[in-house]
């Protein structure tokens, strides 16, 4: 407690999702390169035209598995979505809300109190702002105020990049393999420019072929000592009971 006591009077708080003020999502923008560098980690020295045709390849398949995965779904939103709003639908039965105005409604249940305005699509709670999707505070907002009806109501307030037919739209292009050379197009001021080679100084070494892990990531791996004596993981042979017990042993013996 002293610690959250310390980083929230240093403002810590304040650069938090929670916070922070308008859409900020989870996920660094360094993980798409990353995962693309790793993708396609053999084929970086293949040669420029074999690395583009790899990359077209892996693309093209990739866009086929994610049409093809949702081809036949008979839901709104995509599964994940789904079973998370099924969640907060049967919590959000539980509880109990009070409509303040057209839009506010105050939700008690479980030791706490939460506010959820309808026409602003947030919740005191923060996850229905953050998320997107309806918290089970703003699920049961959405039963007292649609009554019977609210069971379709409820994808209203989910946001439209959750829905299936998004997924479908973000996939939808085709991605055409590259013909053979004899049937490339170039216009013809592209053939009479002369494009020098980039300038690089390449430094001395070996290339680096992985990226370096963080401070963090090296701290998590950190190996733990194993006893040679009992071989259990926790402690070195200085300090194994087992060997205490045999010394113990040893001593009484020779004083007999």
């Amino acid at each position: 407690m002293s610690v959250a006591k310390y980083l929230e009077d240093v403002g810590f708080h304040k650069w938090s999702r929670a916070h922070f003020p308008g859409n900020r999502y989870d996920v660094m923008t360094t993980n798409i390169a990353e995962s693309i560098n790793s993708m396609f980690l053999a084929e970086r020295e293949f040669p420029i035209t074999a690395l583009f045709n790899s990359i077209n390849r892996r693309f093209a398949q990739k866009f086929h598995e994610r049409r093809m995965m949702l081809a036949n779904t008979s839901t709104i939103c995509v599964p994940s979505v789904e079973r998370k709003i099924r969640e907060n639908v049967t919590i959000g039965n539980t509880l109990l809300a009070h409509q303040i105005s057209f839009h506010t409604f105050s939700i008690i249940g479980h030791g706490s109190v939460a506010m959820v305005d309808l026409n602003n699509r947030s919740c005191s709670c923060r996850e229905f702002d953050l998320n997107k999707i309806p918290c089970p505070h703003a699920i049961a907002a959405i039963r007292i105020q649609f009554r019977d009806d609210y069971g379709l109501r409820v994808y209203d307030f989910v946001s439209p990049y959750y829905s299936v037919w998004s997924y479908k739209h973000a996939y939808e292009k085709l991605i055409h393999p590259v013909l053979s050379e004899e049937f490339w197009e170039f216009p013809p001021e592209l053939l009479e420019s002369k494009i020098p080679c980039p300038y690089v100084v390449r430094k001395p070494g070996r290339k680096k072929r992985k990226r370096a892990p963080s401070v963090l990531e090296r701290g998590s791996k950190k190996k733990k000592n194993k006893c040679s004596i009992c071989k259990r993981v926790g402690h070195k042979r200085t300090t194994c009971s087992l060997r205490a017990r045999q010394n113990e042993g040893t001593s009484s013996s020779v004083a007999s």
